[in-house]
């Protein structure tokens, strides 16, 4: 402060300064929360903000399979608790226990605090409570890619399905990737080329169904073959190197990834399906999505990208 400055300073009443004090804390603290609400918006729309665990629902990240992009394996990790991540992955396919270890490798890129693989193709063992421990503490569970049947016949309708379903309702994440996609509806699309095969998933989001490597092999048709069947369901195609993160409570949906999710929504009036697309960084809710004015513009004509079939 200049000689002049303290001067006047000095001048004013007792009121005056105490005045000029407050407002000066004020503008400060003011300021202060203006920037640390800013930084809270940046964060939570480029993902970058730690899902408080006890919150009253998970998370799903449902990925179409392919190579999984860094940024789906990083949001999956976050929503786990970041460092203080307890994974446990389940696979989809049959192993030695040696071979376990290759699971828990895919995840040497993260700090965490523990990555434990669960497997068995035994449903008594399925329901023995030692045998899924780990998932009492969970706070993400990966459903690794394989056969989407084998992950139903080995654990549905036993203690690891409840278990998993308790991972979600105490806040955690439950991810997957092409067969660990196709099992988070309750209505599953099993296998089939052309016509689905229908069988029943774990159910954990079931006003959907799920189609996975959506756009690489053409799979457009059998899901909507699925869906005249099931017109209550909104049918989600998830391509490869692409993941829909879902959060339960809100129903709120946001894409990740190189690629796009289709949406497939029947309706009413002589159209039985109606076709939108998100791509990477859309935002919406399940409702919204079912209400053509809110869908996001589609950069991309999809009749030009559905060509043959794989």
């Amino acid at each position: 402060m200049g000689g002049g400055s303290f001067r006047r300073w000095k001048s004013l009443s007792r009121t005056r300064k105490l005045t000029w004090c407050v407002v000066f804390i004020a503008a400060l603290f003011g300021g202060l929360y203006v920037r640390w609400r800013s930084d809270q918006l940046v964060a939570r729309l480029t993902g970058d903000v730690e899902r408080p665990l006890n919150a009253s629902d998970g998370v799903l990240v449902i990925a179409g399979g392919g190579m999984l992009p860094h940024a789906v394996k990083e949001r999956f990790w976050r929503l786990a608790g970041m460092q203080q991540a307890r994974i446990v992955v389940i696979p989809a396919s049959r192993m030695e226990p040696e071979q376990q270890k290759i699971y828990e490798e895919r995840w040497d890129d993260f700090e965490t605090e523990s990555v434990q693989v669960l497997q068995t193709d035994i449903r008594a063992q399925a329901d023995d409570p030692k045998f899924s421990q780990a998932l009492e503490t969970a706070t993400g569970v990966w459903l690794g890619g394989g056969q989407q049947t084998w992950l139903t016949q080995w654990y549905r309708g036993t203690l690891v399905q409840k278990r998993m379903q308790e991972v979600l309702e105490r806040g955690g994440v439950i991810g997957g990737t092409s067969a660990g996609a196709a099992v988070m509806s309750d209505i599953m699309i099993a296998g089939g080329r052309r016509e689905p095969i229908e069988s029943r998933g774990f159910g954990f989001f079931p006003e959907i169904v799920v189609d996975q490597h959506f756009l690489q092999r053409n799979r457009v048709g059998r899901l909507w073959k699925l869906l005249e069947k099931h017109p209550g369901l909104v049918g989600l195609g998830i391509d490869e190197r692409t993941a829909l993160i879902v959060e339960l409570k809100g129903r709120r949906l946001s894409v990740v990834g190189d690629s796009y999710v289709t949406a497939c929504i029947p309706v009413k009036d002589g159209h039985p399906i109606r076709i939108e697309v998100l791509k990477p960084g859309d935002r919406i809710t399940l409702h919204d999505l079912q209400i053509p004015e809110s869908i996001p513009e589609s950069p991309w004509d999809l009749d030009a990208i559905l060509v043959g079939e794989d």
